[in-house]
Order: C-alpha cells, then sequence, then structure tokens
C-alpha cells in the first residue's frame, strides 16, 4: 500500500554511501598529506638541526660551525636527539591529521541514523577503514 517505501529504504542507504565515499576521500588525501609530512627538531641550543621524514629518516641535516667544537661524541648525540625530536614532531603531526578522520568515523552510524541492518553494513566499512587508517599508522612506523 506504501509506494514510498522502496524510496525511504534507498534514502538511508544513499547517505551511508555517500558518506564512506567522502570518508575515504579524506583518507586518501590524508595518505597523500602524510607523504609529505616533514619533522623537524633542534638540539645544542640550534647548532644542530634536523628533518626527518613521515618514516623518521634523516633529510636534512644542518650543523652550525660552532657545533663542531663540541667533540664527536658530544656531537653525535645531539643529532641524536634532533632526530628524536623530529621523529616526535612528525608522530604529533599524523595525530593531528587523524583524530579527526577518526572522531568522524566513530560517528557514522549516530549521523545517519541506520536501522540495524545498514548499521552493520557502516560497522563493516568503519573497520575497514580504521584499518587502514592503521596500516598508514604502520607504514609511517608510528
Amino acid at each position: 500500500m506504501d509506494g514510498g517505501s522502496a524510496d525511504d529504504a534507498r534514502g538511508p542507504v544513499e547517505n551511508l554511501m555517500s558518506l564512506i565515499t567522502q570518508q575515504n576521500a579524506r583518507l586518501r588525501e590524508a595518505q597523500v598529506r602524510m607523504g609529505r609530512l616533514r619533522g623537524k627538531g633542534k638540539a645544542a641550543d640550534e647548532r644542530v638541526t634536523v628533518e626527518v621524514d613521515q618514516f623518521g629518516a634523516l633529510v636534512d641535516l644542518k650543523i652550525d660551525p660552532r657545533a663542531m667544537r663540541m667533540g664527536s661524541e658530544t656531537l653525535g648525540e645531539a643529532i641524536l636527539s634532533a632526530a628524536e625530536q623530529g621523529v616526535r614532531d612528525v608522530k604529533a603531526q599524523v595525530d593531528e591529521m587523524v583524530q579527526p578522520l577518526i572522531a568522524e568515523l566513530a560517528g557514522t552510524n549516530q549521523r545517519i541514523g541506520a536501522a540495524p541492518a545498514e548499521a552493520e553494513f557502516a560497522d563493516q566499512h568503519l573497520d575497514d577503514v580504521l584499518a587502514a587508517l592503521r596500516d598508514v599508522r604502520h607504514d609511517l612506523r608510528l
């Protein structure tokens, strides 16, 4: 008797699919941005500065000529300390980028008002997207 029931059922599913598509696009965008991340670290009164990539690999090292008077062991410790700061900086940037995505994904079911079958569908996709985020963090060694 109710001819609109098929259309009514399609609305939430289409909303869910739209949300998943948008979230996947944001995840891909975040992955691209993560690939460009650089962390910075300084040590020895800023006489040693480093830049690390998203994996923590050293991509730039600057040593002020005054730092050469520190001795090789002290200079080595300063480089390591600056590199550790760079890695912490990259990790903080990743966390800042990923936390809003995780919060958005966690709220997907509440926003769409999904029926039980749709909620199960959303949960599966949410699990897939969260797994992808975990993979990104693992790939970045964070």
